[in-house]
Formats: C-alpha cells, structure tokens, sequence
C-alpha cells in the first residue's frame, strides 16, 4: 500500500494530491490518504481516506498510531505532502526508520518552517511544484520539477448573467468577505460570484450577487469574469496566473505557506497581479 500524508484543513492539500496520484497513474485501491481536513469527503469513492482531528496529529498517540498504520497495511511508499517531517515535526521518526520508499511534494514554504524543523529526512524522490520551494534544505537522491496541472471543466451547469466578478476562496469566512469587501470596491454594475467551500451567512451578501458551494472553478465561467479576486494559495495561484491582467491577487498570511513570497515571484516574471 501506498500512503500519503495530506495536512491542511482546506481544500487546496487534497487537490494537490489528488492531481498528482491521478498524473502519476497511482491506483486508488493501493493508497491510502491521511489527512485532518474537514473536506475529506473531497475523494471519490474507491480512496481509502483516514481524517483525523488537527490536534491529533501533534498528540502523543500520532507516532504509535501511523507505525500501526503503516505496519498493518504493509505501507511500502511514504508519500508527503509540503512538510517534510510533517506540520509539527511529528513525522520526523516515523520518516527516520521508514524502510520503503518516500517521496515529498515540494512547494513553497516559509523559512520559519526549517528554521523550526532543521533535522530534514532524506528522501527517494523530490518533487518541485513550483519556483521558491527551498531547494538548499532538502535532501534527495533525485529531484524531479512537475509542473502543477489544474484540470478545468468545460462549463458550469448555473446560467450566469454578465458582466460578473468572481471571488474564488474555500475558507474562512472571514477571508471570504475579505475578497468580498474588495469586490465591492471595483464594482460599478456587476453581479458578484463567490465560489466558495464555507457558509456565507445571507445578511453578508447582497441579494444580487450568488454564492456558489463546492463548486469547481470552469474554464467558461474564469474567461467571462471581468475580474477575478482570490487569496495565493498553490492551487488557486496556479489556475489563474494565465488571467493575469484581470486577476486580483491578495495573499493572506499562513503559518509555513508563504503567499507573499508566492506573488512576489511572479511579479519579478512581469505578471501584474
């Protein structure tokens, strides 16, 4: 069996995996996914999904627990997302005496991250997902660049009236009403679409605009936006930069994601955003 660690309590950790088993022609019924986000229900069926709560994973029973896992599903490749030794650290000996193969996706992480886990495991294989991930930190024997592919579907089934904005943001709410608020700011006569994973209580929006729940972003409804307002986490980041000239990008902080960083590099590409 193939297990695959998933920490992040939003959407965008699953995706990420999810893209990359199904580009790596991973079986669904060889893995097994452990993950603390409340979107677990995100997998189709046939993907065996363990969820548990985010304080669990810093808890005493964590390291007994995924020596268990590992043991009894005959766990031959350890495959991490982001955090090499986990959120915590709490992968770090786990990581140490795996004895089959462990792969990391690498993406952009703050240096704090390091700075507060400096005891890196090796790993088999290294994937980089993206320009800014700390190269100089890791350890592998090979280092693989995979370019992160975002599959859009063709439309999307809800009449949508233009001229619209589009704010794509999965969580929190606060966040939500943030890109909200900054909408609002450039709006003169347009709709405003929120694609969303959390509830957005009535009295917050206006009674034109529509909130869209757990519904992915479509290649029609991106091109018909006149604008598109979003954070700069990985996945969402990497869908819009092609929307660039109509895109409003506002990072929010993170405890290890550096959207700051992630923009800023791509402003030295030339990308107004």
């Amino acid at each position: 069996m193939i297990l695959i660690y998933a920490y992040g309590s939003g959407l965008g950790h699953l995706k990420r995996v999810a893209s990359f088993l199904k580009r790596q022609k991973y079986a669904p019924e060889h893995c097994i996914l452990l993950t603390n986000s409340e979107f677990s229900e995100f997998w189709e069926s046939g993907w065996t999904v363990v969820q548990k709560e985010s304080l669990f994973f810093s808890s005493a029973e964590f390291l007994s627990f995924i020596r268990k896992l590992i043991s009894e599903n005959n766990v031959h490749t350890f495959i991490v997302d982001v955090f090499p030794t986990g959120f915590y650290g709490e992968l770090s000996s786990s990581l140490s005496h795996f004895r089959g193969k462990r792969i990391l996706l690498s993406r952009i992480l703050s240096n704090s991250y390091f700075d507060k886990n400096p005891d890196l495991p090796d790993f088999d294989e290294i994937y980089i997902m993206e320009i800014g991930a700390c190269l100089p930190r890791l350890r592998s024997r090979k280092i693989l660049c995979l370019d992160h592919q975002e599959n859009l579907s063709e439309g999307i089934p809800i009449p949508v009236e233009i001229p619209y904005f589009l704010i794509i943001h999965s969580q929190p709410l606060t966040e939500v009403l943030h890109l909200y608020k900054l909408a609002k700011m450039y709006r003169t006569h347009q709709k405003i679409m929120i694609l969303t994973a959390t509830d957005i209580p009535k009295e917050n929006i206006s009674s034109e605009d529509l909130v869209l729940y757990h519904q992915k972003p479509s290649q029609s409804l991106l091109d018909s936006a006149e604008k598109i307002f979003s954070g700069a986490g990985f996945n969402t980041f990497h869908m819009l930069v092609h929307y660039h000239k109509k895109w409003i990008c506002n990072p929010f902080p993170r405890t290890f994601d550096d959207q700051f960083l992630r923009k800023a590099i791509h402003h030295k590409d030339g990308l107004n955003i």
